[in-house]
């Protein structure tokens, strides 16, 4: 009778089990089917996860920040003054605003920083940084002694659901002094709902050491545009200094994160402390050379958790603690231009050191430029492959995509039902190294291997390795009146020049910077000595009491 029982109970199981399934619409999963927009390209393999690499837009002009809102859609930007909306679902793109006024010819000026409020179903805000031009500036001049006419501002937008467009500009911080170099940016909001403000030195290094200028800083505002209670200094913007040109910025673990460009060395990740200093022009990432040190003996300085030399070019950062991705968890993202790649920088406990890192993505897509992570743990990555760069620096950057110019991209989890479907896409790992950043030369020989390296690593990426320079970008270093000229090359080298100017018969109008705070006299006299002599065959060299005397003539 008990097996009888026993048997009975299986079957009033089963029948129970299939009752309610039909109750409760028990069924198997079903394979999430990926909206038809989105155009694979290619697979990661994680320790275990696997993840679908696709393309989701395509033919952008120059863009510069993409972002998840809280609306759950795609927001991006182009540095041209376009700011535009996709419907993660659909596909569906929509420019919801375009701002004329931007300015945009240059290194970093544009449409650069854009975040949106925290609580944007309620509060519908769009922050935005931009550069534009202000013709009635009259006195104000560059270090070259050229008009300098190139301002920015901070700007609050309302977002208006019902015509799907941005309206009511209000100018939060307006007349930001600018230049067509250096501008940073990138905005984020604090774990504490304050609006964080990155912002470069504007190709004058003397903003980056003084709490009376704006750029050269990390600011923090109040939401509305007002002065926090709670800021280093009473009544001021400020944050911290000591801040070159900082491209990304992003809030985590109660804690602000960035990273920078460096000249043609230290770039870094910098945890950013309330009032800290982190020594820009004075130090370049950390205090370990002799130039370095007695400013760091007087001045407490914030060392990066990270840096590279040879320069990588760090843009954008973001950071991942969603569960879709395990293997990402508690890592700060970085997008990479030069590098050309995704980095993930895993943190320890306390949030404040770098334990181990890894490369993805290298030199699949080009120049990566910004990131961001979406509510459902999808990562969205934005290329760089228009802008300035890739044109004139064919001989660095030949393997970025030509087709399609820039693009979105979306790596989200695969799943085990899709397996088959793309098991004809390209598998990639984390990289075993970074690409090499070194520009070739190709003079040097035993006498001036010094000089070289100083030269490939100062100058190279402009006027390329044999100073032929760059047709319509930079002139070239190759029998020119200012080479021939000792003072007028030293004044150059050492405080750089901006604005139209003629060299061989060819117009250039580029910003040069100086290296006055960044090279000592004896790297100065070989980087020009190495011009004069190796490129033009000039025998009358330049001493370092030469550019002592012109560089006692003008106070920075």
């Amino acid at each position: 009778m008990d097996k009888i029982h026993h048997k009975i109970d299986i079957v009033l199981g089963i029948v129970a089990m299939f009752l309610i399934c039909l109750l409760t619409n028990c069924e198997s999963p079903k394979l999430v089917e990926r909206p038809s927009y989105e155009k694979p390209k290619s697979i990661i393999q994680l320790d275990t996860t696997r993840l679908l690499v696709s393309e989701v837009v395509r033919d952008l002009d120059e863009p510069w920040e993409v972002t998840w809102g809280a609306d759950d859609h795609l927001w991006f930007t182009e540095k041209k003054g376009n700011i535009m909306r996709m419907n993660p679902t659909t596909g569906q793109v929509k420019k919801v605003l375009n701002i004329p006024e931007v300015y945009s010819e240059g290194l970093t000026p544009g449409l650069l920083g854009m975040v949106l409020h925290p609580d944007f179903k309620n509060e519908s805000f769009v922050y935005m940084h931009y550069t534009y031009i202000d013709s009635a500036l009259t006195g104000e001049l560059d270090r070259s002694g050229n008009p300098n006419f190139v301002r920015s501002k901070l700007v609050r937008y309302k977002y208006s659901s019902q015509e799907d467009t941005l309206i009511n500009p209000e100018p939060l911080l307006a007349e930001i002094p600018g230049f067509r170099a250096h501008n940073g940016s990138r905005l984020a909001i604090s774990y504490d709902n304050k609006l964080i403000f990155a912002i470069g030195d504007v190709a004058d290094f003397r903003n980056a050491q003084t709490e009376l200028t704006l750029p050269g800083k990390v600011l923090r505002l109040n939401l509305d545009g007002s002065v926090p209670d709670d800021n280093p200094i009473p009544g001021n913007y400020f944050y911290s200094m000591g801040h070159r040109n900082p491209q990304g910025l992003v809030s985590a673990n109660g804690k602000i994160y960035s990273s920078e460009h460096g000249p043609n060395n230290d770039d870094e990740i910098n945890l950013i402390k309330p009032g800290g200093n982190y020594g820009w022009p004075f130090v370049e990432g950390f205090c370990d050379k002799e130039n370095e040190l007695a400013f760091c003996d007087s001045v407490t300085v914030n060392e990066p958790i990270y840096d590279w030399t040879p320069t990588i070019a760090p843009a954008g950062l973001d950071f991942y603690n969603h569960s879709a991705i395990p293997e990402w968890k508690n890592n700060l993202m970085l997008t990479t231009l030069k590098g050309q790649a995704l980095w993930l920088f895993e943190l320890d406990a306390s949030g404040e050191k770098i334990v181990n890192k890894r490369i993805y993505l290298q030199e699949k897509f080009g120049r990566l430029r910004d990131l961001c992570v979406s509510s459902s743990g999808d990562v969205y990555l934005i290329t760089s492959n228009t802008d300035w760069n890739v044109s004139r620096y064919k001989w660095l950057y030949d393997g970025a995509p030509k087709d399609g110019n820039d693009r979105i991209l979306k790596i989200s989890v695969l799943q085990d039902e899709e397996e088959k479907k793309f098991d004809h896409l390209k598998t990639s790992t984390e990289a075993n190294e970074p690409i090499k950043m070194l520009v070739q030369y190709g003079h040097g020989g035993n006498a001036f291997t010094r000089q070289a390296i100083l030269y490939r690593d100062n100058c190279a990426s402009c006027h390329l390795p044999e100073g032929e320079g760059i047709p319509n970008f930079t002139p070239p270093l190759i029998g020119t009146a200012t080479v021939a000229d000792k003072k007028k090359l030293i004044e150059t080298a050492l405080f750089g020049m901006s604005g139209k100017i003629v060299v061989k018969g060819k117009n250039y109008d580029e910003v040069m910077p100086g290296f006055a705070a960044s090279l000592t006299n004896q790297e100065l006299k070989d980087i020009l000595n190495y011009v004069r002599m190796v490129h033009n065959k000039l025998t009358d060299s330049i001493t370092t009491t030469e550019i002592e005397e012109i560089r006692k003539s003008r106070t920075f």
